[in-house]
């Protein structure tokens, strides 16, 4: 009976005891700052403590952190890189449209000029060249109101003749065909002749007397004989003048002056009527 009820008492007297005394430590540190350096002393103890506990946490967050960095950097490269290639596609897209506008306007250029034609502006769709026959197909035929014998030419002079037609496309039988025949003069002096086609972007320059004044670069143009080709439009350049022993006429070779290999849009030409005095 005895322990049982000094038991309690002999805790209930050292809780009062700890108690006082953290009092007492907590008003000597308050007023006198006796503990301070043992509070430092156990804080550097234990800083080492709590580095070591939080280092898993702390690379965990630097390396999360840097593979968010990576993902972000490669996401923006990948970005860069699509908006570069975008960049290209539309300089291309510039440069394209920037020659298309050039050739329009030399077009344009030409078919100002015109005094005695109507003109119809075609996209040439395919290009054939063969020993037996060179033409053109165009995007452009009878319902677009294309007609036979037209004449076609470029920029820069006379490529062919309108030969065959569907609704919709047209062949353009061009100056280099074997069976084709401009009649031309030279523009320098006015000698008239006819060019007829050799194929593989040559001509051949006839019926000019070799007591003639031609000589090679000069200019041979259209000279409306026969009603077949309008006056005036560029055709060749002379290349070679051959004089033949025996022969009464000059062996002339001669090329075109239009972009046969190269022509991407064309003027179809057409006499002009009372009611047809427009370009289309």
């Amino acid at each position: 009976m005895n322990l049982s009820t000094t038991s309690p008492q002999k805790e209930g007297t050292q809780f009062l005891l700890f108690f006082i005394l953290s009092i007492a430590l907590m008003v000597m540190d308050h007023y006198s700052h006796l503990l301070s350096n043992f509070r430092n002393v156990l804080l550097t103890t234990i800083d080492p403590i709590e580095r070591t506990a939080t280092l898993p946490l702390d690379i965990y967050n630097w390396m999360q952190q840097d593979y968010t960095t990576i993902n972000q950097l490669q996401m923006r490269n990948q970005q860069l890189e699509t908006e570069n290639l975008l960049l290209k596609a539309q300089q291309q897209q510039m440069g394209k449209l920037k020659l298309e506008i050039n050739r329009l306007n030399r077009l344009l250029g030409t078919a100002s000029q015109m005094s005695s034609s109507s003109v119809q502006i075609a996209n040439v769709s395919s290009y054939s060249e063969t020993p037996l026959a060179q033409f053109y197909t165009l995007n452009k035929g009878s319902l677009d109101g294309v007609k036979i014998n037209q004449t076609v030419i470029d920029a820069k002079g006379l490529i062919g003749q309108i030969t065959s037609l569907t609704p919709s496309s047209s062949r353009v039988q061009l100056i280099t065909d074997p069976d084709i025949q401009v009649p031309v003069r030279i523009q320098r002096t006015g000698q008239r002749g006819i060019l007829n086609g050799l194929g593989h972007n040559q001509l051949s320059l006839m019926f000019i007397p070799n007591s003639s004044s031609i000589k090679e670069g000069d200019l041979l143009e259209t000279s409306g004989l026969g009603d077949v080709f309008p006056e005036g439009h560029p055709v060749a350049t002379v290349r070679q003048v051959n004089l033949l022993k025996g022969e009464p006429y000059y062996e002339i070779f001669a090329r075109p002056v239009a972009d046969l290999n190269l022509s991407q849009k064309v003027l179809i030409l057409s006499k002009k009527t009372e009611r047809d005095n427009h370009v289309r």
